[in-house]
């Protein structure tokens, strides 16, 4: 046992080490950013102050709670919140935006947090993604690309019909690659057609009028009717990745805007113009 005098020397070291502790360090270790929560705790209202209330504690605790969205959001009202957050805690956000719950995809606990009147579908496929005063919304995770001026890289349910116009799409695809090499990695998807096929259908006058009619305008009217069965927001997951998160739509899309954007494992992959 040590003597009194020891023992006061070895708690002044103690004192004094952590004090050289640096403590934002250990702040941001600390900081918690996962929960004991499930899909079901955000598929109604019951409980919704308090995730809202960790969320703002343990991970936005400089963000007034005050300034969520009470109603249906606009595209403005949510893109301010959201960059607000980005600009306080860009690393709690990345969390927040990628936060693990089983069949909720991304951003749709972002949209939870900022919206007072959201609650998730929880991944029922029956459920639209969120609910808000009775109303509900889909919402679709995919990249902006600039080039094209298009929101791209996500997938349509598996309720769209598509055999035909698959089988179209491959028809052409053949005429214009029947060895399947037009392809940048060198050998082209045997149950795909990638941009560089679909480029070269369309500089051949025939052929692209064929695409148009049996592909492109068929495709844009049943992806545009199962995206239009709620009204749609679409937001942005990983590209560009300054813009993480932020909002491009909120609303029905124009089915003259719903594209053909690649064919990939058999089902085509569409991109939205914006």
């Amino acid at each position: 046992m040590h003597s009194f005098e020891k023992y006061t020397q070895l708690t002044e070291m103690a004192m004094a080490n952590i004090a050289d502790l640096d403590a934002e360090f250990l702040q941001r270790a600390q900081r918690i950013t996962s929960f004991n929560l499930g899909s079901t705790d955000f598929t109604t209202l019951k409980y919704k102050a308090e995730i809202q209330h960790l969320f703002h504690v343990h991970m936005f605790d400089k963000f007034n709670l005050d300034k969520t969205i009470k109603g249906h959001p606009t595209v403005d009202g949510l893109n301010k919140l959201i960059k607000e957050l980005k600009r306080l805690h860009p690393k709690q956000f990345t969390s927040l935006h990628n936060y693990n719950l089983k069949g909720v995809g991304p951003g749709e606990a972002t949209l939870f947090f900022l919206l007072d009147d959201a609650s998730l579908g929880g991944g029922s496929a029956s459920a639209a993604d969120i609910n808000i005063n009775g109303k509900a919304y889909e919402v679709k995770a995919g990249n902006y690309n600039a080039k094209q001026r298009a929101y791209k890289d996500f997938k349509l349910g598996g309720t769209v019909p598509l055999e035909k116009m698959v089988a179209k799409a491959f028809e052409l695809r053949n005429i214009v690659d029947p060895e399947l090499k037009m392809s940048r990695q060198g050998t082209a998807e045997k149950n795909g057609v990638n941009g560089q096929q679909i480029e070269a259908i369309l500089k051949d006058r025939q052929l692209a009028a064929d695409w148009n009619r049996n592909v492109e305008i068929p495709y844009g009217k049943e992806a545009s009717k199962y995206l239009n069965k709620n009204d749609l927001i679409l937001m942005v997951n990983t590209t560009p990745k300054a813009e993480i998160g932020q909002i491009y739509h909120i609303g029905r899309v124009d089915p003259k805007k719903v594209k053909v954007d690649v064919i990939t494992q058999g089902t085509i992959k569409p991109k939205i113009l914006v």
